[in-house]
């Protein structure tokens, strides 16, 4: 179920009340780990970007919230490296699903987004904004 936002303030404002705490802690955490992070609506959820290029995006489905660590599927060292840390959550290439962010490893997160202003993508849909 994709939200329809036009901005932040309005995808926060559509999630439902009892999802808004956990996708709070995940925006505070890319805040603090990178930044200069750009936040806005990239592919129908909340994204943030280094300039043109999405790193991370947060939404919220209709049975579960998701983040997407885009650099995790554009830089197989960046997933392997951080591999082990993440054995234990529902993850897919580049999405982590969850129910409660108690659940996910935020100090890895933190870490593999700390990554993400040394990555470099000059092509695909990683390059730019959605």
């Amino acid at each position: 179920m994709q939200i329809k936002a036009a901005n932040p303030t309005e995808y926060m404002a559509k999630i439902p009340s009892d999802r808004r705490p956990h996708i709070e802690t995940l925006r505070r955490l890319v805040r603090k780990a990178v930044p200069r992070a750009e936040e806005g609506i990239v592919w129908g959820m909340l994204g943030y970007c280094i300039g043109e290029r999405p790193f991370v995006c947060i939404a919220s489905q209709k049975n579960y919230m998701s983040l997407y660590l885009c650099d995790i599927s554009s830089q197989p060292a960046l997933r392997k490296k951080y591999e082990k840390a993440l054995k234990g959550v529902k993850m897919g290439k580049s999405c982590i699903n969850f129910t409660d962010v108690a659940t996910l490893p935020l100090d890895t997160i933190e870490a593999i987004l700390r990554e993400a202003p040394k990555v470099v993508v000059k092509s695909g849909t990683m390059a730019r904004r959605g």
